[in-house]
């Protein structure tokens, strides 16, 4: 409204110096003094972001319809009306009547996506500002409101502006009589417009505007939605927001201006300029070697443009990279094991083989075991180091430095190493202990008696302890070995053979399930050691089983991304019904397995956000991809893959 200042003439006329202040409006807007806004919707959601998207100091009031509150309109006064189409059943007709008597009012209209068309031709005609796709997107509806309050801002400034030649009090009476006057109008027709003819978007034409409405100077157009979208869109991708922030960036301001119209070619290159940029942090990653990086980028560019032409080019590039970074990595293994090996044999000239701490000839060659568990060289040096370690043991046992000689046996043991030479040791290294023991050294030789009875119910008791083979010096194992040296012809020592190798076997087994390779590897080997050969074909067969889970596990763990392979089928994920109707967007990575045939298989979830609202969907989709096989060595083979799958409105 303007603001009159009043003053008296030396002639003592009462004269009225009436001066228009076309900022007012905007010093409120920057203030935070906004027009209320009112919303229709019986949406709860709905209300709820247009509250939380309403610029700052401004009021919002709902209602679930307009007959609920049109008495209270004069006392509301809205600037803003955020009306939703399931809210009535003639938008067209509705909105006709508030802004013939309200030219002040702005509208904007919240409809769902096939609402769209009829939306567009009310925007067009100017009978509403702007419209919005239900479920509102928070950006998307702050923007729009922003806007609206601002061009309320307008009108009523262009409004003072016709006002300014009749008194201020004379305007606000008028004011007053307008709203008293809709107020009882609306009661009257409301039934009419509640229970309308048709859709707004039929044929039923809304009353012409008032030629004071059509012929009012410097009244300000309605901006076309499409013209502002794609202006706010070139700003936000000309300030690096391509992809960020949600709602706010270049893509999502262009996918704004798209649904608005599908077919306009600048939403179109905009949505393409975004790509190439996408596209181009692609490269620079390529160039920087940084893989997983450049990866994730080309997957973001093909979540939003599929049919980029670069797409393809730079899929071959990544899986160029991959092979050259395997082998880089491979080379630098290799070298690394090979100076491994070297300290090995230079340690163990030097005598040092299991000290001092990090400095040893087993620390070495264990680190190389880690790096390459099946390469030859490391396999022959270990079996040399423990060799040395078992004499070692056997030159401290007979000098009767039994704590010594434990230390070195231990070590061997660690090693893997599971030879008869040491199993002599062993049981060398528990006859000089036993023979420190006043009951043992008193116990009758041959092959009976009560020392005998005492081996084999220690074997019996460390089996039920589960000590099969460790702790060093109190095991079943060490026990049945002072056992069979004893009395080597005792019945017991056949069935405590066959016992404890079936356990071992089954701890084994269990171990090798765990995925503990080397601790399954350690009691098969022992199993082996005792069993002999009545258990020969049972070990043999955990040791196939043994390298087949080593194999399988290394497979699983080697997961490569899904733009590295090439697909030959790609289906696009349903957007749950649910999600899309609250505007939740998200993601979801799955990882799976590419089996020699190409299809797809063993899907699993790795992570979601949102936690379990676009699973099943990802998983549908991902399950009906197929690849081309992964060939190794000639052989089609499985290859465990992983990608994230996008779930956002306008994809």
């Amino acid at each position: 409204m303007a603001n009159a200042q009043h003053g008296r003439s030396h002639g003592g006329n009462d004269e009225v110096n009436l001066e228009i202040d076309d900022t007012q409006n905007l010093r409120q807007l920057d203030e935070g003094h906004h027009p209320p806004i009112l919303v229709l919707s019986r949406d709860a959601n709905l209300v709820e972001t247009v509250k939380k998207a309403a610029p700052r100091g401004t009021a919002v009031n709902a209602a679930p319809d307009l007959d609920s509150v049109a008495d209270k309109l004069p006392t509301l006064k809205p600037g803003v009306l955020v009306a939703d189409t399931a809210s009535t059943a003639d938008v067209a007709g509705m909105v006709a009547q508030l802004t013939q008597h309200f030219p002040e009012l702005v509208v904007v209209v919240a409809g769902k996506r096939e609402d769209s068309a009829g939306l567009m031709q009310l925007t067009a005609a100017g009978r509403i500002f702007r419209f919005l796709l239900t479920p509102l997107s928070h950006g998307q509806t702050r923007l729009a409101l922003e806007a609206a309050v601002t061009q309320h801002a307008d009108l009523a400034a262009a409004g003072d502006r016709l006002s300014s030649g009749g008194s201020g009090s004379s305007g606000s009476k008028n004011y007053v009589v307008t709203y008293g006057a809709l107020a009882a109008g609306l009661l009257v027709v409301i039934g009419g417009i509640w229970f309308g003819v048709s859709q707004f978007t039929g044929d039923s034409e809304a009353p012409a505007p008032t030629a004071t409405t059509l012929e009012t100077p410097g009244l300000p157009d309605k901006p076309d939605p499409v013209k502002a979208e794609l202006a706010l869109a070139k700003e936000a991708f000309d300030q690096g927001k391509y992809l960020e922030p949600a709602n706010e960036s270049a893509l999502d301001l262009y996918r704004s201006a798209l649904a608005l119209d599908p077919n306009n070619e600048d939403a179109l290159a905009g949505i393409r300029s975004v790509t190439d940029k996408v596209l181009e942090r692609a490269e620079a990653a390529l160039l920087a070697e940084r893989v997983e990086e450049a990866i994730v980028s080309i997957e973001r560019a093909r979540d939003i443009d599929a049919t980029h032409p670069r797409l393809a080019f730079l899929d071959s590039q990544i899986a160029r990279e991959r092979e050259r970074l395997k082998l880089s990595q491979a080379q630098e293994v290799g070298n690394r094991v090979n100076t491994l090996v070297a300290q090995a044999n230079e340690r163990m000239q030097r005598g040092r083989l299991i000290t001092p701490s990090n400095g040893n000839a087993r620390d070495a060659l264990l680190e190389a075991r880690k790096l390459d568990p099946t390469n030859p060289t490391v396999a022959q040096s270990i079996r040399e180091l423990s060799g040395t370690l078992t004499e070692e043991a056997r030159q401290l046992v007979a000098a009767g430095k039994t704590d010594d000689a434990q230390a070195y046996v231990n070590a061997a043991r660690g090693l893997g190493f599971s030879g008869s030479s040491l199993a002599a040791v062993e049981r060398s290294l528990t006859e000089a202990s036993r023979s420190s023991t006043p009951a043992r050294r008193s116990a009758p030789a041959g092959g009976g008696g009560p020392n005998v009875d005492t081996l084999v119910a220690e074997v019996r008791q460390r089996m039920t302890e589960g000590k099969l083979i460790d702790p060093a010096g109190d095991n079943a194992r060490e026990a049945l070995a002072s056992l069979r040296a004893e009395a080597p012809t005792r019945p017991e020592v056949e069935e405590l053979s066959r016992t404890l190798s079936t356990r071992l076997l089954s701890s084994g087994r269990q171990a090798m399930a765990a995925k503990a390779f080397d601790r399954s590897a350690q009691l098969i080997a022992a199993s082996r050691d005792v069993g002999g050969a009545s258990m020969a074909g049972d070990v043999a067969k955990a040791e196939a089983d043994l390298s087949a889970a080593r194999e399988e596990h290394a497979l699983l763990t080697n997961i490569v991304s899904a733009s590295t392979l090439k697909r030959t089928r790609t289906v696009a994920p349903s957007y749950p019904s649910d999600a899309l109707k609250k505007g939740i967007e998200g993601w979801v990575e799955l990882a799976f397995t590419v089996m020699p045939n190409g299809s797809v298989d063993e899907v699993e979830v790795r992570n979601a956000s949102p936690a379990e609202v676009f699973d099943d969907a990802a998983i549908k989709a991902i399950r009906q991809w197929r690849f081309e096989p992964v060939v190794r060595n000639g052989k089609a083979v499985q290859q465990r893959a992983m990608v994230r799958l996008r779930f956002a409105e306008g994809q």
